[in-house]
């Protein structure tokens, strides 16, 4: 668990306050493992199933313990849960979903500090290392139903990760409609690494040992069991939000909890009807699951026992075995009856066939194709249009999935920027770097301040072609065709590594425009036109920039600077 690192200037603070919350919180806790119990086994099975070995636990000191004896009888062959579960994560977490801010009102200026939040956002995003951590959860989600990722403070950076779901404790009367007011994380952390966080609870760390309940006595290496806890104010004008960190004979930390919001991020792969918690692939699919293990098992034995070639020997016939062999041109002698070989198939073919149906038919519950299990392109599927349809067939069956991932970043942006917010009224300054092509950004919070009732926030993908090269270039040359797009511009979204260097002196001249005219717009900084310059190109980009600018109550200074340009070039 990374804890926050909070008054580390004043780590004295908490004598002033004789509280003892820990005698509260642990009882609390373990009346809910008590309750958790039966998700805790349920997470088990269904990491088993993904894994394909036979998991002790998923303690830290369990999860990498297995029974070799079991895990070699009875190890799954044909895994269709990971098989399933790999496919639909590369599948959802292909797109890298951006955060887009629409201002109210039209002003120019709310539009500008709009668009640098939506910037600020991507580097927040950026620098906390986000999108691997939501793939990771989104896969957490097809596992277990639930993938949990937990946000903190490490001095003014703002920090995500990934929390496995079974560290989180709810009490499940409370979360009857899936919407709990406290939330408690259990960790087992090194002893070391509590005391440097909380340097004068050493005494109170270090009494834990091996007579406590929660220390855990299976390792040698000083695993101690802490626990934080976030608990929602009942009103907005109650003050009866918590914020703790505890072990077992202490409480390391205690602060008043302001927000209305709990410092996650919950994604799952399917909602049920009541609680907080998810369904997974894995649950969907253990009982095909299984019916398939035991026909693959059904199938091994009826092959050991009956693929290999018997020899028919009577009795009464004087055989002599030792001439039994695999000598090429060898000779047997007989008196009597002569020995025959024979192979007998025990294995009906209808075995094969209901196998092949539970196969099909787990692919038709989770709502994908073999092909895309295969990572297959469809025969006789060549144009961008043909491979979009395709698409589209199956992006329709996760449509209610994709659109749970995607608004999981943006209850992340919101996170990200009420932290920074706050950071930026403690210290006076919340900076962040943003990576553009080929150069880094830096953005100022002060330059982008909004209210909340200033803005609407909208998730849009990275890019709306497609992410093959193939896909792409038909996409592109569709385009070009129906002339949406100038050639120019379709070979700018190309896009191609190996062509990056020839595209980027064929884009030269029209991203040249575009950073004249945004050197205008948004710092009204002119650039006289250069005959060097593509003078049509350009005069054609700045007619359009007027036109678009001129209802969005942009100063009209700038304004005048780009029909200054245009007379300039026309000059030329």
């Amino acid at each position: 668990m990374a804890l926050d690192n909070w008054n580390r200037n004043n780590p004295y603070w908490w004598k002033e306050k004789a509280d003892e919350l820990h005698k509260s919180v642990f009882p609390k806790i373990k009346h809910l493992d008590e309750q958790q119990s039966y998700r805790s086994a349920a997470n088990l099975r269904h990491m088993r199933l993904y894994g394909n070995f036979e998991l002790m636990g998923l303690q830290n000191y369990q999860y990498a313990r297995q029974s070799s004896a079991y895990n070699t009888t009875n190890r799954v062959t044909f895994n269709i849960v990971q098989s399933m579960i790999d496919t639909v994560v590369s599948k959802i977490t292909k797109n890298r979903p951006k955060p887009t801010f629409l201002t109210d009102g039209g002003d120019f200026s709310l539009q500008q500090r709009g668009k640098k939040l939506g910037k600020f956002a991507e580097g927040r995003f950026q620098s906390a290392k986000y999108y691997q951590i939501a793939t990771q959860a989104f896969m957490d989600a097809c596992i277990f139903g639930t993938g949990a990722i937990k946000f903190f403070r490490d001095g003014t950076e703002i920090k995500a990760e990934r929390v496995m779901i079974d560290e989180i404790i709810i009490d499940d009367s409370e979360a009857l409609y899936g919407a709990p007011r406290q939330i408690h994380q259990k960790k087992q952390i090194h002893k070391d690494m509590v005391k440097a966080m909380f340097p004068d609870k050493h005494g109170f760390i270090d009494q834990l040992g091996l007579g406590s309940e929660y220390y855990n006595s299976n390792t040698q290496n000083d695993m101690i069991t802490v626990v934080e806890s976030w608990h929602l104010r009942s009103g907005k004008d109650a003050d009866d939000g918590k914020h703790t960190i505890t072990i077992e004979n202490c409480t390391l930390f205690e602060e008043e909890y302001t927000k209305d919001y709990l410092p996650f991020v919950f994604i799952r792969w399917g909602t049920r009807p009541l609680g907080f918690f998810g369904q997974g692939i894995a649950e969907q699919l253990m009982g095909i699951q299984l019916e398939i293990n035991k026909i693959l098992k059904t199938i091994q034995v009826s092959m050991h026992l009956t693929s290999i070639p018997k020899v028919f020997v009577e009795a009464s016939s004087k055989v002599v075995t030792a001439h039994l062999d695999n000598k090429i041109g060898g000779v047997i002698k007989y008196v009597g009856t002569k020995p025959s070989y024979e192979s007998v198939s025990a294995i009906p073919q209808d075995l094969f066939q209901h196998l092949d149906r539970l196969f099909n038919r787990a692919y038709e519950i989770i709502g994908i194709s073999q092909l895309s299990a295969q990572s297959a392109k469809p025969a006789g599927l060549e144009s961008g249009k043909a491979l979009r349809e395709f698409t589209d067939i199956e992006s329709e069956r996760f449509q209610a999935v994709g659109m749970r991932y995607e608004e999981s970043f943006m209850e992340a942006a919101k996170i990200f920027i009420d932290m920074s917010k706050d950071i930026y009224e403690e210290t006076g300054e919340m900076k962040v770097k943003v990576k553009g092509e080929g150069f880094l950004e830096t953005i100022d919070w002060k330059e982008i301040d909004l209210k909340e009732d200033q803005y609407m926030m909208q998730i849009y993908p990275t890019s709306s072609l497609s992410k093959h090269p193939s896909g792409r270039l038909s996409d592109i040359q569709e385009l070009m065709q129906a002339g949406l797009i100038d050639p120019k511009l379709g070979l700018k979204l190309l896009d191609f590594p190996d062509l990056k260097s020839a595209m980027d002196r064929e884009n030269a001249a029209i991203e040249d425009i575009e950073a004249t005219i945004e050197r205008i717009i948004d710092k009204g900084e002119y650039s006289t036109p250069e005959p060097y310059q593509d003078l049509q190109m350009g005069i054609k980009l700045m007619q359009q920039s007027y036109l678009l600018y001129r209802n969005k109550n942009v100063p009209e200074d700038r304004l005048e600077l780009l029909t200054r340009w245009i007379e300039d070039a026309k000059s030329l």
